[in-house]
C-alpha cells in the first residue's frame, strides 16, 4: 500500500484490510474524506473509533460555524438598534460629519441652481442618516405619526426674521417647516460665499420635553441668479427626524455635528409654518392675490410708493410684503400705514457691512423672493414678485383674480407675463400728479427677458427674479401668458447703460392709454390716502 498524492493522512489496519484517508482538501471542506477498501470482523473498534474521532472534529466545526453566524446576526441586530436608539451621555458623543461632497447641477429655462449633499433625501426619504442625542432615561423610539397629529404648540410671539451670523460669512435668515413632499424638512433660507466648499452645517432639534437632541447634516441648494458674485442665496434643508414628539418651535443651526453648542458656533432659529394654522403672519383671512417687493433702498418717491400701492390694489392685490435694507423715515411711516390696516408687512433686511454692493447680487434679492414666497404659502393663493415700477395688468378682465380665475389649471404653478416699457423720458403733455396717468407711450415689442409670473407658492421650490426656476415637482407647468392678456407695464428708462439687459427700444414705440380706465378711482384713493398718512404724522411726513 502507499500513500496515495493529495493525501496527508493513511490510517493502516493491516489484519482487516482498513484503509481510512483524510484528504488534505478535508480542512477546507471542514470534513474527512474517508476510503475503506473492505471489512473483516475483528478489530472493527478500532475504524469505530478513527470515525468518531473525525465525527467529533466534523461536529465541532459544524458547532464552531453555529457559533460565528449567532454572534454575527447579534452584533447585526445590536448595531440596527444602536441607529435608531438615542446615545447615552451627552458630553461622549463624538459624531463626526457625514458628507461625500457629491455636486448635482440642473440647468434649464435658465436654471443654474445647484445642489450639493451627501445624499439625496429627496429621493431617500426617512433613509437619510441622523444622529440622536439623549439626556435623560431611556424612552423607546414611537413609530411615525401624521403631521396633523403633531400639531406645533408654538407660541404666536416668535422672534421676527432677520439675519443672523452663524459663522462669518454664513447668515441664516429664516427657517421653515416644509411638508409638501412625503419627506419632511426645515428649510433654511440663507446667505453664504458661492465659492466650495460650502460651509459644513448641522440642523439641531430639541423634543418637547427637552430629554432628547436630534441632529441632521445640512444640504445646500444655490439660487440661480447669484450671478458668481461673492456671496448669494441658498437653500439649506434638513431631514426633520421623524422621532420627534412634535414639529420643532425652534431649530439650532450649528457648524458642531456633536451637541456641544455655544454661541460662537450655533444659531437658534425659529421656525415658521406654511400652513394658515400655524402660521405667525399677522393675516386676518386667505387672500387670492399678494406682491412681494424686493429689499428698498436709496431715494424713493412717496408719490410713487402709495401710487404703487393703490393702483395694485385696484388691479387686484390684496397684501404686500417688503424688506427693509436702507428705508428713510418718510417712507417707513408710509408703510406703517398701511401695516396698521393690515395689508403690508415689513421685515427688515440687516445685511452685515461687509457685504458690500459688488459682493452680492442685487443686495440679496433672489434671498428675500424665496423667503417671500414661503411667507406667502399660508395666506395667499398666488403671488407675484415686483419692484415699485412694475405693474402687471389684466387687458381682457377687471382684476388680476378674475384673469388667474380663468387661465389657472390643475397642472399649472404659475403664470409669466411679458413686459413693455414706458419711459418717464417721453411724458405726454398731459398734467397729472400720477405717473400712470401722464405716459401713455410704451416700446412697441416686448422685452422678453424681463418677464414677471405669478405663482401658487405651494408649487415651487425655487423662484426667480423673472422666471419661475423650478417647481416643487417636476409635472408642474409654466403657463406663459399670452400678451393679449395680460402683461406687465413697466415705467422706466428704457435706454439704461447700468441694465444687465437691453431693452428693444430702437424697435419704437406707440401710444396705450389702457390705464387710463383706472385714472378716476386711483387719483380718489390716493389723495385720500396721502392725506390720512399726512394727518397722523405732519411734522415727519411730507408727501411728494
Amino acid at each position: 500500500m502507499g500513500r496515495r498524492e493529495g493525501h496527508s493522512n493513511i490510517i493502516f489496519a493491516p489484519k482487516y484490510s482498513v484503509f481510512i484517508e483524510e484528504t488534505t482538501f478535508s480542512r477546507q471542506l471542514n470534513e474527512p474524506d474517508i476510503l475503506v477498501h473492505g471489512i473483516t470482523n475483528a478489530n472493527v473498534f478500532y475504524f469505530i473509533a478513527v470515525h468518531i474521532k473525525f465525527s467529533i472534529r466534523r461536529k465541532r466545526n459544524i458547532f464552531v460555524l453555529f457559533v460565528l453566524f449567532f454572534a454575527g446576526l447579534f452584533l447585526l441586530l445590536h448595531f440596527r438598534e444602536l441607529s435608531v436608539i438615542p446615545r447615552e451621555a451627552v458630553s461622549s458623543i463624538d459624531t463626526s460629519a457625514r458628507t461625500e461632497g457629491a455636486t448635482l447641477t440642473r440647468r434649464g429655462d435658465g436654471d443654474h441652481g445647484q445642489a450639493v449633499e451627501s445624499h439625496d433625501p429627496e429621493q431617500l426619504g426617512t433613509k437619510m442618516k441622523l444622529n440622536y442625542v439623549r439626556t435623560g432615561n431611556a424612552i423607546s423610539v414611537s413609530p411615525r405619526e401624521t403631521t396633523e397629529k403633531k400639531k406645533s404648540a408654538c407660541l404666536e410671539t416668535q422672534e421676527e426674521s432677520r439675519f443672523r451670523e452663524v459663522d462669518r460669512g454664513t447668515l441664516v435668515y429664516s427657517a421653515w417647516f416644509d411638508d409638501r413632499k412625503s419627506q419632511r424638512f426645515i428649510r433654511v433660507l440663507m446667505l453664504t460665499s458661492t465659492r466650495e466648499p460650502f460651509p459644513s452645517l448641522f440642523c439641531h432639534f430639541a423634543s418637547a420635553s427637552k430629554q432628547k437632541t436630534f441632529i441632521s447634516s445640512v444640504f445646500f441648494y444655490q439660487h440661480n441668479e447669484n450671478h458668481h458674485m461673492q456671496f448669494g442665496g441658498f437653500t439649506a434643508s434638513c431631514v426633520l427626524p421623524p422621532e420627534l414628539d412634535s414639529i420643532p418651535c425652534f431649530v439650532n443651526i450649528s457648524t458642531r455635528s456633536t451637541s456641544t453648542q455655544n454661541e460662537s458656533n450655533s444659531v437658534a432659529l425659529p421656525v415658521s409654518f406654511i400652513d394658515r394654522q400655524h402660521s405667525v403672519e399677522k393675516v386676518q383671512s386667505r387672500r387670492q392675490y399678494g406682491i412681494c417687493i424686493p429689499p428698498l433702498h436709496g431715494e424713493i418717491s412717496i408719490d410713487r410708493l402709495i401710487e404703487f400701492l393703490e393702483l395694485s390694489q385696484i388691479l387686484g392685490a390684496s397684501h404686500f410684503t417688503f424688506y427693509n435694507l436702507a428705508m428713510s423715515d418718510s417712507v417707513r411711516k408710509v408703510l406703517n400705514y398701511y401695516e396698521d390696516k393690515g395689508l403690508a408687512r415689513v421685515l427688515p433686511w440687516n445685511l452685515p457691512s461687509y457685504i458690500g454692493k459688488y459682493d452680492i447680487h442685487y443686495f440679496g434679492q433672489t434671498l428675500s423672493i424665496m423667503d417671500c414666497l414661503f411667507r406667502s404659502m399660508s395666506h395667499l393663493d398666488f403671488v407675484a414678485f415686483n419692484d415699485l415700477d412694475e405693474f402687471i395688468v389684466p387687458l381682457q378682465h377687471d382684476s388680476m383674480s378674475a384673469l388667474l380665475l380663468k387661465i389657472h389649471k390643475d397642472e399649472h404653478c404659475g403664470h409669466c407675463f411679458k413686459s413693455v416699457i414706458f419711459d418717464p423720458l417721453r411724458e405726454d403733455l398731459q398734467i397729472s400728479q400720477l405717473l400712470t396717468q401722464r405716459i401713455f407711450h410704451r416700446t412697441k415689442d416686448a422685452t422678453l427677458f424681463w418677464t414677471k409670473c405669478v405663482v401658487n407658492p405651494r408649487r415651487i421650490f425655487e423662484q426667480g427674479i423673472h422666471h419661475i426656476s423650478k417647481p416643487i415637482e417636476d409635472y408642474y407647468i409654466v403657463d406663459k401668458v399670452d400678451w393679449s392678456m395680460a402683461r406687465v407695464f413697466h415705467y422706466r428708462k428704457c435706454d439704461d447703460p447700468h441694465a444687465l439687459m437691453q431693452p428693444k427700444c430702437s424697435a419704437g414705440v406707440e401710444e396705450d392709454k389702457t390705464m387710463q380706465k383706472f385714472g378716476e378711482r386711483l387719483l380718489l384713493n390716493f389723495e385720500s390716502k396721502a392725506t390720512a398718512i399726512t394727518d397722523a404724522d405732519p411734522e415727519e411726513l411730507s408727501v411728494n
